[in-house]
């Protein structure tokens, strides 16, 4: 029996680490290590950020996520077990990308969606309905002029002396 024994990251009031749990490495499976991407200078764990170790995710006999980051051959860190949720567990494969990661999130999260993020295409929030409007070059001229003394974009400006008008 090979028993990992897991503490908080953070210290209690008492100055010491929570014990969380443990579990025999001997019977978890390992799932995945983490890939790895070129930052501009090096390959680094996409996960961890480590350049020589990668963090790995293991599944317990009973059922639970565990991530290791054993940064001691890095810079003589520590080596960190941590239990993480089902959705912690997800997002680690996903973030991890690859083509082993994306066969274990079928395996184990087979209802993971294609892609997800905002559905916005970006820009700014709306304010409101978009309205098109035609100015004369001199007066359109005038109004960017405004703008920028108040620091205030186009479109800000004339919302500004808009609702001073109609108040």
């Amino acid at each position: 029996m090979n028993r990992i024994t897991i503490y908080s990251t953070e210290m209690n009031y008492d100055g010491d680490y929570d014990r969380l749990g443990w579990f025999d490495l001997d019977a978890a499976e390992h799932i995945l290590e983490e890939s790895s991407r070129w930052d501009g200078q090096v390959m680094r764990g996409v996960i961890s950020g480590m350049q020589v170790n990668r963090a790995q995710l293991y599944r317990t006999s009973g059922g639970r996520w565990v991530e290791n980051q054993d940064s001691r051959p890095e810079f003589n860190g520590p080596n960190v077990w941590r239990f993480l949720t089902d959705d912690e567990a997800r997002e680690w494969m996903v973030k991890s990308g690859g083509t082993e990661a994306e066969a274990e999130l079928e395996k184990w999260f087979p209802d993971t969606p294609d892609e997800s993020g905002p559905d916005s295409k970006g820009g700014r929030p709306a304010v409101g309905p978009t309205i098109n409007v035609a100015y004369p070059r001199d007066l359109l001229d005038k109004i960017e002029s405004a703008a920028k003394t108040e620091g205030l974009s186009r479109a800000a400006w004339l919302r500004k002396v808009a609702e001073k008008a109609v108040a």
